[in-house]
C-alpha cells in the first residue's frame, strides 16, 4: 500500500475460489467397523511418556483394566447426552516431494501415533456420546476418520476401555485451498496466506463428528460457500479488498455445519459445528471475519439468519424453537467474537471449568494469565478459551466442564506440557437432558 494511505492494512489470511459442485461438498458419512479392544504395543516415545496416575476427588482411582478408571472423569446422568469437543492438532507437515495427507495417514496407520493415542485416551476417560474434533485434516475418502475410529478409539489406551462411534460425519473445508490471488500482498500467488482459509495444503484444518447416536445426514446442512459480502452489515468493506476480491470471499475459514443428532424419544438436537483456520499472527481482516462469523452463528441459532444460504442453496437458519448446541473452535482468539456469541440471548453459556482440585494459578505459565474456563494451554502466555460447547436456551443442560487435571491427578499426563505427546488443547464437555 502507498505510504500514508488511510485504507485498512491488508493482512487477510483467506479467500475463496470458484464455487465447487454439489458432489464436492456432499458430506462423507460411514459406519466404521468395530475393532478389537486390545491396544497395540506403544511406540517408544509414547511408552516413555507414561507416568503413574493418582486419584483426585471426582476422578477415577486407578488406570488398571477393570477398575474405576474405566468410567468417565465426571459421570454423566442416565438421561444425559454428553457432547464434547477437542482441538486435535492432527494435521500434516508439508514435506517436500510428498503428499501431506498421505503422510499424515501413513503416520496414523497402525495405531501408534503418540498424539493420536493421547487424544483417544482423553476421549475414553471422558466418554462423550457425541465428539466433535477440530484441527484434524480432511481427506475426501474419510481415511483419517476411519483410522481414528478403528485403530485408536476402538483400542483401549493406557488401561482405558475402548469406544465405538458407529455414526461419523465429515465434509470439505475451505482451509488450504489455493485462491489464485495474492491476498497477503507478498508479491507471489500461492501459499498459506493466499488460501481460502489459512492452510498450506487443501483440507489442512477440518472437522469430524463421531456419534453413538444416529446423525441425520440427509437433513445436515453445510455452509462452506457462503460469501462474506452477503452478510448484512458485514465489516468486509472496511478491510481494504478490491471489488473483485470481495465478490469471491467466503466467510468461513473452514466451514459451518448443522448436523442434527437423533435421540430416540427426543426432538433432534442440532450440532452447529465450526472451526477456524488462521495464522498464529492474524491480521485485522481475520479478526473482522471472526467477529462477523460469531454474528452469523448467533443469528442462525436464533432463527434470524434469513440471509444465509447453504451449499445446496437453501436459505435461512434454524426453525424457531429448535434445540441446538454451538460446538467447536469458531474463533481465531476468544477476544474475537466469543463474547458476541456466548452473551446472545438465544444461548446460555455453561461457563465450564476445569475438573481439578489444583488451583489454576499452579498451572505452568503466568498465574495472572490463567482462566478456569480456558481450553488451550499457551506456552509463556495467557491460556485461551478456544473450544466451546454452548447450548441454546431451549435445551436444558445438566453440567459442563473442561478436562484439565492438575499435577498428580488422574489423567494429568494427557495435559502435562512436559509430556512428549500431550495436547495443547483440552476437551470441553456438555451434558444435556436427552432421555434415551
Amino acid at each position: 500500500m502507498p505510504e500514508g494511505s488511510t485504507a485498512p492494512a491488508r493482512r487477510f489470511r483467506g479467500i475463496c475460489a470458484a464455487s465447487t459442485s454439489a458432489a464436492a461438498v456432499a458430506a462423507l458419512t460411514f459406519a466404521a467397523a468395530p475393532a478389537a479392544h486390545s491396544s497395540p504395543a506403544p511406540d517408544a516415545s509414547y511408552a516413555a511418556a507414561l507416568t503413574p496416575l493418582y486419584p483426585t476427588p471426582g476422578q477415577p482411582a486407578s488406570s488398571e483394566p477393570g477398575s474405576e478408571a474405566e468410567v468417565t472423569a465426571v459421570p454423566n446422568e442416565e438421561d444425559g447426552l454428553r457432547v464434547a469437543t477437542l482441538h486435535a492438532g492432527l494435521t500434516a507437515s508439508n514435506p517436500e516431494g510428498s503428499d501431506p495427507l498421505d503422510s499424515l495417514i501413513s503416520d496414523l496407520a497402525g495405531g501408534n501415533h503418540g498424539q493420536a493415542r493421547t487424544l483417544a485416551e482423553t476421549v475414553q476417560i471422558n466418554e462423550p456420546d457425541v465428539l466433535v474434533l477440530t484441527g484434524v485434516s480432511h481427506d475426501e475418502d474419510g481415511r483419517i476418520a476411519e483410522i481414528l475410529q478403528n485403530q485408536y478409539f476402538a483400542s483401549g489406551q493406557n488401561g482405558q476401555s475402548s469406544k465405538h462411534y458407529p455414526h461419523v460425519f465429515t465434509a470439505p473445508t475451505n482451509s488450504g485451498v489455493d485462491s489464485g490471488v495474492d491476498l497477503d500482498g507478498d508479491g507471489t500467488v500461492g501459499g498459506s496466506g493466499d488460501a481460502m482459509g489459512y492452510g498450506s495444503y487443501p483440507g489442512q484444518e477440518g472437522m469430524i463428528i463421531f456419534s453413538k447416536e444416529p446423525l441425520d445426514t440427509d437433513g445436515a446442512r453445510t455452509f462452506q460457500e457462503f460469501l462474506w459480502k452477503d452478510m448484512p452489515g458485514s465489516s468486509l468493506s472496511d478491510e481494504g479488498f478490491t471489488q473483485a476480491e470481495e465478490s469471491i470471499l467466503r466467510l468461513a475459514t473452514t466451514s459451518l455445519w448443522d448436523v442434527p443428532v437423533l435421540v430416540e424419544g427426543h426432538e433432534p438436537i442440532h450440532l452447529i459445528v465450526s472451526a477456524t483456520a488462521a495464522s498464529d499472527e492474524p491480521g485485522t481482516a481475520d479478526r473482522a471475519r471472526s467477529e462477523d462469523f460469531a454474528q452469523v452463528l448467533a443469528d442462525y441459532v436464533s432463527s434470524e439468519a434469513w440471509y444465509l444460504y447453504d451449499d445446496e442453496g437453501v436459505e435461512g437458519g434454524l426453525r424457531p424453537g429448535a434445540q441446538a448446541i454451538v460446538v467447536g473452535e469458531p474463533f481465531i482468539h476468544e477476544d474475537a467474537g466469543a463474547e458476541k456469541l456466548i452473551s446472545h440471548p438465544a444461548l446460555e453459556d455453561p461457563e465450564p471449568e476445569a475438573v481439578t482440585d489444583t488451583d489454576v494459578s499452579e498451572r505452568p505459565g503466568e498465574p495472572s494469565q490463567t482462566d478456569e474456563t480456558a481450553t488451550r494451554w499457551v506456552s509463556g502466555g495467557e491460556d485461551l478459551r478456544a473450544s466451546f460447547a454452548v447450548p441454546s436456551k431451549g435445551l436444558s443442560f445438566i453440567q459442563s466442564g473442561v478436562f484439565w487435571p492438575g499435577d498428580g491427578e488422574f489423567g494429568h499426563r494427557t495435559v502435562d506440557p512436559t509430556a512428549s505427546n500431550a495436547l495443547d488443547d483440552r476437551l470441553v464437555w456438555l451434558d444435556v437432558h436427552a432421555p434415551h
